[in-house]
C-alpha cells in the first residue's frame, strides 16, 4: 500500500531546511529519505535495486528517530555509496525504527552535494488531522 508523502525545500539563512508530509511515520521517513537524496545526487535511478541493506534506529521521541534515521543513511551514503529507492518498514516496539532498504550504489559523478549531517537545531515532528509533518535542516 502506497501512502501519500511529499516533501519541499525552505529558504534557511545556513544550511538547507525541508518540510516533508505524510500519511504515517514512517512515509515521514520515507519522505525525509527522498528529500535528502534529491539534495544529495543529480538524479535518483528509481529503477535500481540491486543491493539490499537492513536499517534499526532507536530514539526518544519522533523527532530524535528522524535524525538518527538520516543520519544512518547520509552514513551509507557517504561510506558505500547506498541509495535507497525501496522502503519496507517492519512493526517495531514504540522508539524503535526497522527497515529493510533496496537501493544501489551510486558514483562519485552522480553526487550534487556533500550533506554532512541532519540536525536537531529547530527540528519539528508533528502529527497533524492529515498525517505527519516534520522540517529538518541538513548541515551541507
Amino acid at each position: 500500500m502506497t501512502t501519500a508523502m511529499y516533501f519541499r525545500f525552505l529558504e534557511h539563512t545556513a544550511d538547507v531546511q525541508v518540510e516533508c508530509f505524510a500519511e504515517t511515520f514512517h512515509g515521514l521517513l520515507e519522505a525525509s529519505a527522498r528529500a535528502l537524496y534529491a539534495l544529495a545526487l543529480r538524479h535518483v535511478r528509481s529503477d535500481n535495486n540491486e543491493e539490499a541493506r537492513s536499517v534499526q534506529v532507536t530514539g526518544v521521541s519522533y523527532e530524535d528517530t528522524l535524525v538518527r534515521w538520516l543520519q544512518e543513511l547520509i552514513y551509507l551514503l557517504d561510506v558505500e555509496g547506498f541509495v535507497a529507492t525501496t522502503f519496507t518498514f517492519a512493526q517495531d516496539e514504540e522508539g524503535t525504527v526497522s527497515a529493510r532498504l533496496g537501493g544501489y550504489r551510486c558514483k562519485t559523478e552522480d553526487r550534487a552535494e556533500e550533506v554532512k549531517s541532519a540536525t536537531y537545531h529547530e527540528i519539528q515532528v508533528r502529527e497533524t488531522a492529515e498525517g505527519f509533518m516534520a522540517r529538518v535542516i541538513f548541515d551541507l
